[in-house]
């Protein structure tokens, strides 16, 4: 874990170059490397950024209706937009209207729900999930061509060879963050035939080489995964199996989703998993099903001695929930402390992570 260790000797503020009371950030085993003193050339860390994700995306009805999802979010917009790095599940794909809207069970959304996302924070698109064939080929192809249209970034389903076969690494403030996304099943549809690229299916053996390629140009490899039991509250077997499989690939962030409900956080060596991040917008309102949020993980990269370091640090997790507002609209707000059921006091203990929403 990063230590921040204040320099207050003269000699350390002449190596670095920092006025006295500046802080400098170095890994644990910094004082255990042997150099000279005088040989070490201590930098500032340079570049520190926030990596998050939101749970699913799912409009059901009437949320496929509104002509516009500002109001939405907007009561969480400043926390989505303040994370460096955002993911989103999209997991009713944004077909169009001349596909004809439609909610469970074969999802179709309006296009402007990407425009929405993006104005409100999201910088990706999660798109390999059971829900990705709703509308067949027409379907997804119009959906990735909407995100072209508004520039946003997707990963998991892909319109052609080329696209699947080009890697999704971001440069976010000088640290390359990879992303890969895979869903575990699509509810019995066909992908087309001659087109298994079109969605990014559970495959080890891919997996392990899409991991392999992704980590040679990325400081930090996030695994997007559509995976568990619908409405469990604690991971499978499988989950779990597949989350230690993970980790010996040296992925170092997990962001699952799936089941429609929160799991707790875990960590396996340094990989950190949120085994499911529940729904984040949707119309389900049954059980913890209209509980979700904010997962963000912190990432580090500085320079010692010459040698670069990256480090992924702490995670936190900012609870959300779905209600209607005064109009009857579906919007999402902060989950309150000291509230009746599912308040962010059990999202905290649920989950195991300290929680920022303190109202």
């Amino acid at each position: 874990m990063t230590r921040i260790i204040m320099l207050f000797l003269l000699m350390g503020c002449f190596l670095t170059g920092c006025s006295q009371n500046e802080e400098i950030i170095v890994p644990d085993d910094f004082a255990a490397i042997q150099v000279n003193p005088s040989e070490i050339e201590l930098q500032m860390l340079y570049s520190e950024i926030t990596v998050g994700m939101i749970g699913d995306i799912l409009l059901h009805h009437p949320l496929y209706t509104y002509d516009n999802y500002d109001a939405s979010f907007s009561a969480v917009k400043e926390k989505m937009t303040g994370i460096d790095f955002l993911i989103a599940n999209q997991e009713s794909l944004p077909g169009g209207v001349e596909l004809g809207l439609s909610g469970y069970p074969r999802f179709n959304s309006p296009k402007h729900i990407i425009r929405d996302l993006k104005a409100n924070g999201v910088d990706l698109l999660s798109i390999a999930n059971n829900h990705t064939m709703d509308k067949s080929e027409r379907g997804l192809l119009n959906a990735i061509s909407y995100m072209n249209e508004y520039g946003m970034p997707y990963v998991g389903a892909y319109e052609s060879a080329e696209d699947r076969n080009k890697k999704r690494i971001f440069n976010v403030k000088g640290i390359q963050v990879g992303v890969l996304c895979y869903t575990f099943g699509l509810n019995g549809l066909p992908v087309p035939r001659g087109k298994d690229y079109m969605v990014s299916l559970i495959d080890r053996e891919q997996m392990e080489i899409d991991i392999r390629e992704v980590r040679k140009e990325a400081d930090v490899t996030v695994v997007s995964i559509h995976w568990g039991n619908e409405y469990a509250l604690q991971p499978s077997e499988y989950q779990k199996e597949f989350a230690e499989w993970l980790a010996a690939q040296q992925v170092d962030i997990v962001f699952g989703h799936h089941p429609h409900v929160l799991q707790p956080y875990s960590e396996i060596g340094k990989t950190k998993i949120f085994y499911s991040l529940g729904n984040f917008y949707s119309a389900q309102q049954f059980d913890s099903t209209y509980i979700g949020g904010i997962a963000e993980v912190s990432v580090a990269k500085g320079q010692y001695a010459g040698k670069s370091f990256i480090e992924v640090g702490n995670s936190t997790f900012y609870p959300t929930a779905v209600v209607r507002d005064e109009t009857r609209r579906f919007v999402v707000v902060p989950l309150q402390r000291d509230g009746v059921g599912f308040d962010a006091q059990w999202v905290e203990r649920h989950v195991g992570l300290p929680s920022e929403n303190k109202k």
